[in-house]
């Protein structure tokens, strides 16, 4: 029995025990763990073969942390980054959003994934669908906020995975745009200011002197004097509106009541409504916001006063403050607005009017950009026209 007892014991340390430790390796390389290591079972052949499962499983845990760092920190820096990121699946819908991708879309953190590319809001899919690996288009939206979209790919178990960036590229264009009229604007101004007013001085001058012409031209020199220094004040007032664009301040900040600023706006208006016919419809609530109260007024102001112009006569301008996210709405029922108006309305100089010099918007574009809030001119589904400011 002793014989016997030892020769089980050489029997499962030639044999037994190294097919358990082959056994427990591959049961670890199935349940891919590579943490835990094999200790030696004093045969040559099986030792040499732990330690090269130890030296690999070791390489391969290595390779593992390495790799989910990596991720991680793509991860982190994917969720920080200002554009917005959309990478899609083999079916060409979007499997995963950054933070500024939701903001972007208006999106909910708890929105279900994935999302089907044609549910994003207008006109994102419309603009994005041609896009295809290796493309950069540009992108505007409501006539201010303009996009770089690029589209690249990257390899997913064996499948190209597309993804979309989109960076918002609207102050660096706006900045470069105020850079190239700025200088004409000042140069023009200096110079007319400086002709109107010398031109006016002698034209002063002669009208001083006209008591001295015959009685039957006087009234007519007169009369042909006033008129040229009326078109001449007229000129240096519409050069002095396109200097106001370039010497608007910086804002002013400070913790006011907006609809206690609309209120006034309002007011001052009153008698504009009720020669034009116009009902206002108002639903305020409190609005608590930082910003330039004047800078403020000065876009209230500009926003009604075309609304008005809109309608003309008989019709509705309906002015709204909504609590989530907190924004303003003002809509009127007036002609209405063409897409290619809606996407030039911002842009410096440009008016629909006949006598109009494209400033009141520029003025307001400039003023919100400046307080960092989010605006869009456009048309509702009951044929309106409405200007939202958000501002959160």
């Amino acid at each position: 029995m002793l014989l016997s007892l030892v020769l089980f014991i050489m029997l499962y340390n030639q044999l037994v025990k190294p097919i358990n430790t082959i056994s427990s390796a591959l049961n670890l390389l199935k349940e891919k763990d590579f943490s835990t290591r094999l200790s030696p079972v004093n045969q040559k052949e099986i030792d040499q073969l732990v330690e090269v499962y130890n030296s690999m499983s070791e390489q391969m845990h290595h390779e593992r942390v390495e790799h989910e760092e990596k991720n991680l920190f793509l991860e982190l820096l994917i969720d920080a980054s200002p554009a917005a990121i959309l990478v899609f699946n083999g079916q060409y819908n979007i499997e995963r959003l950054n933070p500024a991708a939701r903001k972007l879309f208006d999106l909910e953190e708890n929105a279900r994934m994935p999302i089907a590319f044609l549910k994003l809001p207008a006109p994102w899919p419309e603009k994005l669908k041609p896009l295809q690996p290796g493309q950069v288009i540009s992108v505007r939206i409501d006539g201010v906020r303009q996009f770089k979209a690029s589209c690249s790919s990257f390899m997913d178990k064996g499948f190209a995975r597309p993804f979309i960036i989109i960076e918002e590229m609207t102050r660096e264009l706006i900045r470069a745009e105020r850079q190239s009229y700025e200088k004409v604007i000042r140069m023009m101004s200096h110079e007319v200011n400086n002709s109107v007013g010398a031109v006016n001085s002698v034209m002063q001058s002669v009208l001083s002197l006209s008591g001295q012409f015959e009685e039957s031209m006087r009234e007519e020199v007169s009369h042909a004097l006033r008129v040229s220094m009326d078109r001449n004040t007229s000129l240096n007032r519409f050069m002095s509106n396109f200097a106001d664009v370039v010497k608007l301040p910086l804002p002013q900040i400070k913790d006011i009541d907006l609809t206690l600023v609309l209120q006034k706006t309002i007011d001052l208006y009153q008698t504009e409504f009720d020669f034009h016919h116009i009902e206002i419809k108002q639903d305020l609530l409190p609005c608590p916001i930082k910003a330039d109260p004047i800078q403020m007024e000065q876009v209230l102001v500009n926003i009604i006063k075309n609304s008005i112009e809109a309608i003309e006569s008989d019709g509705t301008i309906t002015i709204r403050i909504l609590k989530k996210p907190l924004s303003l709405s003002i809509a009127d029922s007036g002609q209405g607005l063409s897409d290619v108006t809606i996407l030039n309305l911002f842009t410096p100089f440009y008016s629909t009017k006949k006598t109009g010099q494209g400033i009141g918007l520029t003025v307001v574009r400039e003023i919100l950009l400046n307080h960092g809030f989010q605006f869009k001119l456009h048309r509702t589904p009951g044929n309106l026209t409405e200007f939202m400011i958000r501002f959160e």
